[in-house]
C-alpha cells in the first residue's frame, strides 16, 4: 500500500475554496494557544469527520474540545444555542465539520461573542455563504474543485492534509493520512457517496486500512459486529460497522460512537462496542415493529392509485423513520414520506425518493407548511406545522401523483452478463473483486444463469432470509438471498428459474467457498 500510488488518485487540497484561509486561521489559533471546539454530527460522517480532527490534534499535541449535537433536542447543523455553550466554556475558533454550510444565523452569532469559525463542510451551498474566516466546502458554487461528491469526512481529511505539512516531515504525515484512511472509507460509504473518481481511491486504500485497524474501537466494533473476513467491503461497513455506529445518535448520543472511535482502552472499546450492538438490537426490533405498523397502514390506502406512500405514528422515535421510509420506498419502489410527532406536536418526517422524482425540489414548492425542510435528491428531512398536516398530505400526494409516471415506479434489475456453468468460479469471482471495491455510481456486476434448478429451499434468521441450492447440468450453487423470507412460499423445489445474481466467496471458519447472492428470481423463460 504506497502513499504514492494513492497520491496519484488525488486531486490537490488548495484547489477546495477557502483552504488557505483556513489553514492560516486554524494555524494561528495554534500559535497563540486558542481554544478550539470542534463541532460534528450525529450521523457516521459526521462521527468520523470529528474523529479525524481529534486524531490530527493529538498528533501534534495540541488540546483540543470537541461537541456534537443531540439529533432530537438539539436537530442538526450549528445552532446559537450550541455556539452559547462553547462561549461559556472560552472557545475562540469553532470548526465545524460535516455541517456549516447553513448555519449562517449561529455564524454571525458567534462573531457577536467574538468567536471565528471555519466551515468545512461538503452540503449543497442553498443560500448565501455564511460568514465565516473560511468556508471549505466543494459545493460551494463558487468552487472549482474538480470532484465535488466527496464526503465530510473527506473534506476534513483534505485540510488535515494541508495542516499535518506545517507540522510533520514528509514520510511522517504521510504515514499519518495513511492511517486514517479507514475513517475517510467508513464516512465515504455510510454517506452513500459515489464511488468513483478520488472516492475509489480513498475507499479502495481505506478499506485495506480498515482491514488491519489498530485503532482499539474499530477492532472492537469489528469483533461485536461478527466482520472477520481479511479483506473488508462496502458491504461490511455499510450493513454491519455502519449501523453500529449510527444507532448512537438515533436512540441515545452520538457522542457513544465517537469516544469508540477515538479511546486509547482496549477495555472502553469493548465496553462501548457491546453498548452499540446492544443499541443496535434494540434498533433493529424498533424498526421491525415501526415496519410491521407501516405496512398495515398501507395495505389498505385510501386511494391504492396514490404513487406516494404517506405513514404516521405519533409513537415513533424520531431517529428511526428515515429507516422505515426507506424500506418503503424499496419495498413498493415508491417515494415514501414516515412521520412521527414532537413535543410542540409537529410532525418531524423523513423522505426517501426514487431516480424520477426529486424529493427536495418537490418539498420546494409547499414550504409555506413547513418549519423546516432541507436534503437532497432521494432524501429529505420536513417539519410541518401541526394544523397544515393534513392539508399538505392531500397537497402533496396530488402532487406526485401528476408529476411520476406509472412506468418511472417498475424496478428494473439491469443484467451485465448472461453466465454458464463454466464461468461461475471461485478464480472469476476473485478477479471481480480485484475492480471493487463496489458501491454507489460503480455498482457490482449482476450476472443471470437461465434454466437452472430449485434443490434446496432453507429459511434464516427466523424467516427472514432464505438459503437455495441450486442445480445446472452437473454442477451445485449455494445461493442466499436477503430479506426475501416473505417469497418462500412462492417458489418451490424443482422449480425452473432464472437467476440475477451476485458472486462472492463466504469464508467461514477459514474455509472459502463460493457464494452467489440472489438479486432475484423468475420462472424460468426457455
Amino acid at each position: 500500500m504506497d502513499p504514492f500510488r494513492l497520491s496519484d488518485r488525488m486531486h490537490d487540497p488548495m484547489l477546495l475554496p477557502d483552504l488557505d484561509k483556513g489553514v492560516e486561521r486554524i494555524l494561528k489559533a495554534i500559535r497563540n494557544e486558542e481554544k478550539i471546539y470542534i463541532f460534528g454530527d450525529y450521523d457516521v460522517d459526521g462521527v468520523t469527520s470529528t474523529a479525524l480532527m481529534i486524531y490530527f490534534f493529538r498528533k501534534i499535541d495540541y488540546p483540543v474540545s470537541y461537541m456534537l449535537p443531540h439529533r432530537e433536542k438539539d436537530g442538526y447543523g450549528l445552532r446559537c444555542s450550541a455556539v452559547d455553550e462553547m462561549a461559556a466554556n472560552n472557545a475562540q475558533l469553532i470548526i465545524t465539520v460535516d455541517n456549516g454550510i447553513s448555519a449562517n444565523e449561529a455564524i454571525i452569532h458567534a462573531k457577536s461573542l467574538g468567536i471565528d469559525v471555519v466551515v468545512t463542510d461538503h452540503h449543497l451551498q442553498e443560500g448565501e455563504l455564511p460568514a465565516a474566516v473560511a468556508v471549505i466546502n466543494p459545493n460551494r458554487t463558487d468552487s472549482e474543485y474538480p470532484f465535488k461528491s466527496i464526503c465530510g469526512a473527506a473534506v476534513a481529511f483534505k485540510v488535515i492534509h494541508a495542516l499535518s505539512k506545517q507540522f510533520m516531515e514528509k514520510d511522517d504525515f504521510q504515514q499519518f493520512l495513511l492511517n486514517n484512511l479507514d475513517l475517510v472509507a467508513m464516512g465515504t460509504i455510510a454517506d452513500v457517496m459515489p464511488l468513483r473518481d478520488e472516492n475509489y481511491a480513498l475507499v479502495k486504500f481505506g478499506l485495506k486500512v480498515l482491514s488491519g485497524t489498530r485503532k482499539p474501537g474499530l477492532v472492537e466494533l469489528k469483533k461485536i459486529s461478527g466482520v472477520k473476513e481479511k479483506t473488508i467491503t462496502p458491504i461490511s461497513v455499510g450493513f454491519f460497522l455502519a449501523p453500529r455506529l449510527n444507532v448512537a445518535g438515533r436512540l441515545e448520543h452520538a457522542e457513544i460512537a465517537l469516544r469508540l472511535l477515538i479511546t486509547t482502552s482496549a477495555e472502553e472499546a469493548q465496553q462501548l462496542a457491546q453498548h452499540l450492538d446492544g443499541l443496535n438490537r434494540r434498533r433493529q426490533s424498533m424498526q421491525h415493529d415501526y415496519y410491521t405498523y407501516a405496512m398495515n397502514s398501507v395495505a389498505t390506502p385510501p386511494n391504492s392509485s396514490d404513487k406516494i406512500i404517506i405513514v404516521e405514528n405519533s409513537e415513533w422515535q424520531a431517529g428511526l423513520i428515515g429507516l422505515v421510509s426507506g424500506k418503503l420506498k424499496e419495498r413498493f419502489g415508491r417515494p415514501a414520506i414516515a412521520f412521527t410527532r414532537d413535543s410542540d406536536g409537529n410532525y418531524v418526517g423523513s423522505a426517501r425518493s426514487v431516480e424520477a422524482f426529486h424529493m427536495t425540489n418537490a418539498l420546494t414548492k409547499f414550504n409555506q407548511y413547513f418549519v423546516t425542510y432541507g436534503g437532497h435528491h432521494k432524501a429529505a428531512g420536513l417539519t410541518v406545522y401541526a394544523n397544515q398536516f393534513e392539508r399538505f398530505c392531500k397537497e402533496f400526494t396530488d402532487f406526485a401523483n401528476k408529476e411520476i409516471n406509472e412506468k418511472d415506479l417498475v424496478a428494473e434489475l439491469e443484467i451485465d452478463s448472461v453466465v454458464d456453468i463454466d464461468q461461475i468460479t471461485k478464480n472469476m469471482t476473485q478477479m471481480i473483486n480485484e475492480i471493487g471495491p463496489f458501491g454507489e455510481t460503480n455498482p457490482e456486476p449482476v450476472f443471470a444463469l437461465m434454466d437452472a434448478k430449485i434443490r434446496d429451499i432453507f429459511a434464516m434468521s427466523g424467516g427472514k432470509h432464505l438459503k437455495l441450492n441450486v442445480e445446472k447440468g452437473n454442477q451445485k450453487f449455494e445461493c442466499v438471498w436477503w430479506g426475501a423470507g416473505e417469497f418462500k412460499d412462492q417458489i418451490r423445489f424443482g422449480q425452473k428459474i432464472d437467476l440475477a445474481f451476485k458472486m462472492t466467496i463466504n469464508s467461514w471458519q477459514g474455509r472459502e467457498r463460493l457464494q452467489l447472492v440472489v438479486e432475484d428470481i423468475r420462472p424460468a423463460q426457455g
